[in-house]
Order: structure tokens, then sequence, then C-alpha cells
């Protein structure tokens, strides 16, 4: 069986690869056309060249949308947006391969069609990986697949009991989005197998007070409290060391996602247990939707580089909620007490081979308040830097160990 499936699998890529070739050929025939045409119209060598990709561009998404890869779902905006994230840095690497191409020889004929050919090359391999695993793919295990956010009944069919959930939302300075929080969590999670560990995490607002106020008489819904903060993962992995349940996750308190999205999850840990999977080996991500498009263009370099690096394929790392059996956590080591603690949780489940599923989350606008990371472009650039350093340091103790 495992035999008939990976033969199954090979062959699917092999006809997507010879597909993606074909379509290749002609997106490059359509590049070139317009490239030499707009060269000989006295256009500078860049602008050309650009012109020529997305003429190309614009005939590959439609092409391989249908042909290579045959997406029958119905079209949305986040495929479109991750197509354009990965042929905006496929573009990038073509310039500048062809750039140094003509530097090195010339702007003669030859130099000319060597630098095309090899500009061409590097972008179309990466073209191919992006749209394979980021955009037209299949997705991780389950990516596709409905999940409803119904509340589960107490027992399976069999009699065995459901596993229960203790989601945790780490909260630094949210007093003015806490009632607003409260008040979804109330109406949405009504299931008694669920609780709710919010995280006062060392915030220097009127949160402690908020959180008094609004958890009086709450069963299900409690708070821990940070005394100074140590960081966002510091915060998440307090939650989880007072947690319950039998799985735990956490997701963000600034509902730009639905803290139900959680219920959604354990819905799938119910599905594997119904049929007889094993749910204590699945890990359960969202996977966002609904986001600028220079966010999408910074999740996909990210995610690129943490799957070149890792040499395991990652995608929005930071999306979710994010939902794990309780003993994968007790296994973790010296987990990361920042941003790094989501990259660190998704690699450990990919490292032990956990069953990772996705499913799509709304991703909205803050109802209040500014993200702490995410303001700009500087802001990202620490991101990047502190999570590029925490990268090369996993890596490198792996390294060590092997």
């Amino acid at each position: 069986m495992v035999n008939a499936l990976s033969t199954a699998a090979s062959g699917r890529l092999r006809g997507e690869l010879a597909r993606f070739v074909l379509v290749g050929v002609t997106s490059v025939v359509i590049d070139f056309a317009v490239y030499r045409g707009l060269l000989a119209l006295a256009i500078a060598v860049h602008p050309a060249k650009t012109a020529g990709y997305i003429a190309g561009a614009v005939f590959g998404y439609f092409a391989n949308r249908s042909f290579t890869f045959r997406v029958g779902a119905q079209w949305r905006r986040r495929e479109l947006l991750s197509f354009i994230a990965v042929y905006l840095i496929a573009l990038a690497a073509n310039v500048v391969v062809n750039s140094l191409v003509l530097a090195v020889l010339g702007r003669g004929e030859i130099a000319l069609a060597s630098a095309f050919v090899a500009a061409t090359g590097v972008s179309a391999a990466m073209n191919f990986v992006g749209l394979k695993l980021f955009v037209f793919g299949a997705g991780d295990a389950g990516a596709n697949a409905p999940v409803q956010a119904t509340m589960a009944t107490p027992a399976r069919a069999d009699g065995a009991a459901r596993l229960s959930l203790s989601l945790v939302i780490p909260c630094y300075n949210e007093a003015a989005n806490l009632p607003l929080l409260v008040a979804r969590l109330r109406e949405t999670f009504l299931d008694d197998r669920a609780e709710v560990v919010l995280v006062d995490n060392g915030s220097t607002d009127d949160s402690p007070a908020v959180l008094a106020r609004l958890l009086a008489g709450q069963e299900r819904i409690r708070s821990v409290r940070v005394e100074v903060n140590q960081g966002y993962g510091y915060g998440i992995l307090t939650g989880l060391r007072a947690a319950r349940g039998d799985v735990l996750g956490w997701t963000h308190a600034d509902m730009q996602t639905d803290p139900q999205d959680a219920l959604r999850g354990l819905a799938l840990y119910d599905q594997a247990a119904d049929q007889a999977a094993d749910p204590t080996r699945l890990f359960v991500k969202g996977r966002r939707y609904g986001r600028p498009a220079a966010d999408v263009a910074f999740t996909v370099g990210m995610s690129v580089f943490e799957t070149v690096l890792m040499s395991r394929r990652m995608w929005d790392i930071n999306a979710q909620p994010t939902l794990f059996p309780r003993a994968f956590f007790e296994r973790w080591r010296e987990p990361p007490h920042d941003f790094a603690l989501d990259l660190y949780a998704y690699y450990q489940a990919l490292r032990e081979g956990l069953r990772v599923q996705r499913f799509a989350v709304r991703f909205g606008e803050r109802a209040h308040g500014s993200s702490h990371w995410n303001v700009n472009w500087q802001a990202k650039l620490r991101f990047i830097k502190r999570t590029v350093d925490f990268s090369l340091r996993l890596r490198q103790g792996l390294q060590e160990r092997a």
C-alpha cells in the first residue's frame, strides 16, 4: 500500500514537472519575444527584462493553475497573493543573475543569450518549488479539508473519552482588547472539554484589573500572571505549564484571528480518533488568508529561507492557532522565549515525524492597539534577525548532536 502511494505520488510529481516545463517553455518564448522587442525599441535592458518576465508570468499563472497543477478549487485571493510573492522573489533573482552575467560577458549577442538562459534557469527552478509548495500544491496534509467548528460530544461512539483542550492566549498591554476577547470566548467556548488560560504577560496597563473583573465567576476561562515581561514565548510557556488539557495550544489576543479557530483545530483531533488514527501524533496549525500583499511576501521569503535552512518544508510559520498533544510539549528542551517559539514548535513537530495538518483561518484587523512587532519594515528586520539567529543556533545544535 505504501509503495503504491509512493509510486502514485512520484508519477504525479513527474507529470507536474513535465507540464511545468511545457508551460515554462511557452512562457519563456513570450518573455523573450517581449524582451527583445523592447530592446529593439531602445528600451533599457532592466525595464525590458522586467516587462518580458511579467508577460511570461501572467501566462504562467493561468497555465500552471489550470494545466500544470490542475487546481479545481475556486480562485482565492491568498493563492494569487502567494503567486505574486513567489514570482517577485524569483524576478529579483532573475534580474540579479542577468546583471551579473552581463557584467562579466559584456553586451554582445552571445552574452545577452547566455545571461537570459542563466537567469531564466535560476528563476524557473525557484518558481517550480514555490508554486508546488506554497501556491498550487496540495499543501500540508489536510490543509484544504473542511473543518466544522461544532461542539463535540463528550465521548466517541466506542465509549472512549474525547481529548480536552487548553488554549493559551498571551496578553501584553491588551486591556482595550480584553473585553472583546473574553466576550468572544464566553460566546464560543461552550464545550466543557475546553479551557482558556489568559496569560497577563507582564502588562503595565490596566490588564490585571480588567482580567479580574471579566473573569469573576468564570470556570473555564482563567488567568495567570508573569510579573515582568520576558518575551512572547516565555508568556506562552508559562501558560502551557499551567494548562490541564490533553491538547495544548496558543493563539493571539489581538482578535486578528478568531479564538474559535482553536475549537476547529480540536475537531481535527476528534476526527483523527474517529478514523482510528493516533491523535497523539498530530500537530495542527492554522493557515492565514486575507493578509496584505506585503505581509504575504514577507511570509513567503521567511518560509523559503527556513525550508532551505532546516531541510523541512515550512510555510506560514507564525500562523495561529498552534495545537499539539501534551506529551509533545513535555519533550521540549530549552524552547525560545521570544517569537521564535512558533518556529521551534513547528520544526520539532516535523523533526519528530508528527502529522502536520493545516486549516484556513481568516486574518483580520486588530480591534485596538498595534502589533508589538509587525509595525514597520524596521521591526520586521529586527524580527528576521532574531529568527535567523535562532534558526542558525538550532541547526548548529542539531549538527553537534548528530
